[in-house]
């Protein structure tokens, strides 16, 4: 896709004949459960009311939704393998790199912000390279900024992606679905210890493969028309997958049969979201959400810590309703701090970095929403 096709900010082009704004809607959803999550678990980590699974359920959502869109933008045929990686480059790393560096200069200069963060050059390097690595203090794989987990997965399925560049759509979506259930399977089965086979032996890149159907399904004008069992069956099992996502508890199996559920809801997002779109309302505001996703997800962290600490000087933390109050403000000034960031950083960051990789002066028009 070249530069005078890209979709507009808020939009996302499908086959580049078609545009979803409800897909927007979604990535907007998605980021605020993920939000919610970190703003809830804040003040009541210790209540184990299983606020956890909204965050991994907004990541599933946006696993799904990105398996759609690379799909739905890269059209029936072969693409560009290098183009296709270089707008993902531009779409992605600049700003996850900021965070990192932001997280990495606080850990070295300030580390009495954090609680499980410690600022070393190795791990900082492999953070940068998107490279997954056992964090001995706090005993999980994840980079030095640790939101950046996700982000080692989406760059894994991009790479997948662009391998099979040569292929046409269908042939594509069913070998990223053989490789990934391969490597699934063979984690179940041979439980590697080394982080990075642990980690892509998981089962969370198949929700990639989720959303790619639904993006072969949407390139071949399959969901603009589908019978009303089928969008009562979507329904049903949809809720079905939310209820069963909550109410697994922790462990290996339990997140199994949980990833499935939510999967399962995400997927009937993603479809009924398509469906409808000509039928829905155009909403500004969850526009500006979706399109303040990416930086929602990765400024929130920093907003929610420091407006919790903030306001536990005022109110007592062992307060139930205080918890609440707080996590309720939380939700909406890292909604708003998002919103912010993608405006006068990420957006300008994008236009800088497609200038500087095109070789042109850097265009004012809004940054693509793939």
């Amino acid at each position: 896709m070249n530069g005078n096709n890209r979709p507009g900010r808020g939009m996302v082009e499908m086959g580049m004949r078609q545009k979803f704004v409800t897909i927007q809607y979604l990535r907007g959803f998605a980021a605020m459960l993920v939000l919610a999550s970190h703003a809830l678990l804040y003040p009541l980590v210790d209540e184990h009311l299983g606020y956890s699974r909204l965050g991994w359920l907004g990541v599933i959502l946006f696993f799904v939704i990105s398996g759609f869109i690379m799909v739905a933008v890269t059209g029936e045929g072969r693409f560009s393998a290098s183009a296709f990686l270089r707008r993902r480059f531009i779409r992605v790393v600049p700003m996850y790199w900021g965070a990192t560096l932001l997280a990495a200069a606080l850990a070295l200069l300030a580390p009495q912000v954090f609680k499980t963060t410690v600022y070393d050059t190795g791990q900082l390097v492999l953070s940068l390279l998107f490279v997954p690595f056992y964090n001995p203090v706090s005993h999980g794989i994840h980079p030095l900024y640790k939101l950046g987990w996700t982000l080692n997965y989406e760059v894994f399925f991009y790479v997948c992606f662009a391998l099979l560049a040569f292929l046409g759509a269908q042939s594509r979506v069913v070998w990223l679905t053989i490789a990934f259930t391969v490597l699934a399977v063979l984690g179940a089965l041979l439980q590697p210890g080394p982080a990075i086979a642990q980690f892509y032996t998981s089962f969370m890149p198949l929700a990639f493969c989720a959303g790619a159907w639904l993006g072969l399904a949407t390139l071949r004008g399959r969901l603009g028309t589908l019978s009303r069992w089928v969008i009562g069956l979507a329904l049903v099992l949809g809720l079905a997958g939310l209820v069963e996502g909550f109410v697994f508890d922790q462990g290996i199996m339990e997140d199994g049969f949980a990833f499935i559920g939510f999967v399962t809801f995400a997927s009937a997002l993603v479809l009924l979201a398509v469906h409808f779109e000509p039928r829905l309302p155009r909403v500004a505001l969850f526009e500006h959400i979706g399109d303040a996703s990416y930086s929602i997800y990765l400024v929130h962290i920093y907003e929610v810590a420091i407006l919790a600490g903030l306001a536990f000087r005022l109110l007592d933390p062992a307060d139930l309703w205080a918890d609440y109050f707080v996590a309720g403000v939380s939700i909406i000034g890292g909604t708003l701090a998002g919103i912010l960031l993608c405006r006068y950083v990420e957006q300008p960051v994008l236009r800088f970095c497609s200038g500087l990789f095109s070789g042109s002066r850097p265009k004012v028009a809004p940054a693509p929403a793939e």
